[in-house]
């Protein structure tokens, strides 16, 4: 199954910002004016696509004024134009380290953050994509930087634990981006990913019930939409097994009280999964089964016989055949009974 990400665009545009920093000393006012000549020449080195002399114009700056962050910013700006992020994080973070209110750097430092885990995910380097993640999640959030930022870096940080099958902390990540104020209507993918995501990991862990909750939740968030959403089929799918599994604990426990309403209400779920054309042997059987416990022997039949045909591979394949003779026997039996009727 594909686990695509959420639509996750660039949400601050770095920002050059040319200033020197005042030097008081009367000594050293050399220094300042040959570096603000210096400034001068990397600006115009930008504005002629010169980055690497920009780069090189900077350090000279910085060889005279090592303390100014806002050339450490510029530096960092240029280093992430270049690909080049680490250098350009340790920029931004040397701009911080400088001065610790500086908006601009670390607007710049949280979404090249971002934007490298972004770059490490689509390699499958979770792990690597978490570091830079972890580090953005624990830096203070600027009040213009877009809220979604943190939304898409938490989603990130959960769909990265899903992936190295560290579930607790995919829920903690997960749950932490649905949590955000207002996603649901300002990023209603990025919620419901999310919600199904929760919904996948619930289910992993046995806890059907949940994870029945979550599916439905997330089935429920498109309701009016004219759009399937991106996991309908595998949502669907799931609500049917999770209630499935369900109906087994309620069978172990002797209680077949309702079993053909329970069959009647996973039926449409896995009905809708099957004629999506999921790829799943077990959506097939928990159908099957369905079937049975309706005993709509035709349907159970036909539906096991389509069983075989997908799957001649599998590994169950005496099973299913040896079930549906079975089966036919069942059939035969209803049909008799009927007669004597």
């Amino acid at each position: 199954m594909k686990k695509r990400l959420g639509a996750i665009g660039v949400f601050f545009l770095l920002i050059f910002f040319f200033a020197i920093l005042a030097v008081p000393a009367e000594s050293e006012k050399k220094i300042a004016k040959k570096a603000g000549k210096l400034m001068v020449k990397a600006l115009e080195a930008i504005n002629n696509k010169q980055p690497d002399q920009a780069i090189d114009l900077l350090n000279q700056v910085l060889a005279l004024t090592p303390g100014n962050a806002v050339v450490h910013h510029n530096l960092g700006v240029l280093y992430f134009e270049k690909g080049m992020a680490d250098q350009a994080i340790a920029k931004f973070e040397e701009a911080l380290r400088l001065q610790s209110d500086y908006q601009n750097a670390l607007l710049a430092l949280r979404q090249t953050l971002f934007e490298t885990a972004k770059g490490a995910n689509a390699k499958q380097e979770y792990e690597k994509a978490n570091g830079y993640l972890l580090k953005l999640v624990g830096l203070p959030r600027p009040d213009a930087e877009n809220k979604i930022l943190l939304a898409s870096a938490q989603y990130l940080l959960g769909y990265n634990f899903f992936s190295l099958k560290q579930y607790p902390q995919a829920l903690e990540y997960f749950g932490k981006c649905q949590a955000n104020e207002g996603l649901e209507k300002d990023s209603l993918e990025l919620y419901a990913n999310a919600t199904y995501f929760l919904g996948m990991i619930t289910h992993i862990q046995g806890q059907f019930g949940i994870s029945r909750d979550h599916f439905q939740k997330y089935l429920t968030l498109y309701a009016d939409s004219e759009t399937k959403p991106e996991f309908f089929t595998h949502a669907n799918y799931f609500i049917g097994a999770n209630l499935f599994r369900l109906l087994e604990e309620k069978m172990a426990k002797g209680d077949v009280a309702k079993l053909s309403e329970d069959a009647g209400v996973i039926l449409p779920y896995l009905n809708t999964a099957v004629e999506m054309k999921i790829p799943s042997e077990d959506a097939y059987v928990m159908l099957g089964n369905c079937h049975v416990f309706l005993k709509d022997y035709d349907k159970a039949i036909a539906t096991y016989q389509r069983l075989c045909d997908l799957y001649p591979q599998s590994t169950q394949l005496k099973n299913y055949q040896a079930f549906m003779q079975e089966l036919q026997k069942m059939r035969n039996q209803a049909e008799k009974a009927k007669k004597k009727r």
